[in-house]
C-alpha cells in the first residue's frame, strides 16, 4: 500500500514538472507597445530596449525583480542616446503598472497562466524558460539578449 502511495505521489509530482512546459505561454514581443521604437532619423534606435523589457515582464518574478526590469528599459533607453524618452518611457511602464486595468497579455509574469503575480521563480520555473529560450531562433532573440537573460535568471536563484 505504501508503494503504491509513494508511486502516486511522485507521478503526481513529475506531471505537475512536465505542465510547467507544458502551459508556459510563448514569447511574444509588440516592442514598445503603442510607443515609438525610435526617431524619425533612427526609426529602431530603442527597440532592442523593448524587447528586453518585455522579456523580463513576460517571464516575471517578484516584485523588487519588476522594478529592477523598469529601471533597466530606462538606462538602456538612456545608453542608446535618448534621455528624455527613456524618462518617458519609464514614467509610463511605472504608471502601467499601478494601472487597475490589466491586460492579459502585458501583466508582469504572464508567461505562466493562473500563477501569482509577484513571486520569484521557482528553480524549475527557470530551468524551463532557460529551456524555452535556447529553442528560440536568433531572429527571435539575439543571441546576446538570450545570454544575458540566462545568467539574470540563475543570478536570481542564487541570491533566493
Amino acid at each position: 500500500m505504501k508503494t503504491w502511495i509513494l508511486f502516486f505521489l511522485l507521478a503526481t509530482t513529475l506531471s505537475s514538472f512536465s505542465n510547467a512546459s507544458d502551459t508556459l505561454k510563448p514569447f511574444l514581443t509588440d516592442y514598445c507597445t503603442a510607443y515609438p521604437e525610435g526617431t524619425r532619423g533612427r526609426p529602431n534606435q530603442w527597440k532592442h530596449c523593448c524587447i528586453e523589457h518585455d522579456l523580463y515582464f513576460w517571464a516575471g518574478g517578484s516584485l523588487s525583480e519588476r522594478k529592477l526590469t523598469d529601471l533597466r528599459l530606462k538606462k538602456c533607453v538612456e545608453d542608446a542616446g535618448a534621455p528624455t524618452q527613456a524618462r518617458l518611457i519609464y514614467a509610463a511602464v511605472s504608471i502601467g503598472g499601478q494601472s487597475p486595468i490589466r491586460f492579459r497579455t502585458k501583466e508582469w509574469g504572464h508567461a505562466w497562466p493562473g500563477r501569482a503575480r509577484y513571486q520569484s521563480l521557482s528553480e524549475q520555473e527557470t530551468s524551463t524558460l532557460i529551456n524555452y529560450i535556447e529553442l528560440l531562433d536568433s531572429q527571435d532573440l539575439p543571441l546576446t539578449l538570450r545570454q544575458n537573460f540566462k545568467e539574470t535568471l540563475n543570478t536570481r536563484l542564487d541570491i533566493q
